[in-house]
């Protein structure tokens, strides 16, 4: 009795149809633009790249000095 138990729903979800899977996103190809910001505008580029930098770089030793602080009493 359990093996038609088994086989009865394997066979129901075989039977469903599969839904086609689209994409409905489109990228250009063009110079310039392959990257998602303006890098014409070359100082405001500088400027997003040194603070995405900075604080990348610098936010463990900032976590790590504000533990070590609060561990030993905010010394």
């Amino acid at each position: 009795m359990s093996m038609l138990l088994r086989s009865a729903p394997l066979r129901a979800a075989r039977a469903l149809p599969k839904a086609n899977q689209v994409r409905n996103v489109h990228f250009e190809n063009v110079v310039d633009h392959t990257i998602p910001t303006n890098v014409t505008n070359k100082p405001w580029l500088a400027a997003k790249m040194i603070v995405f930098t900075v604080l990348g770089f610098g936010t463990p030793f900032y976590a790590a000095r504000w533990q070590i602080q609060k561990s030993s009493g905010g010394a």
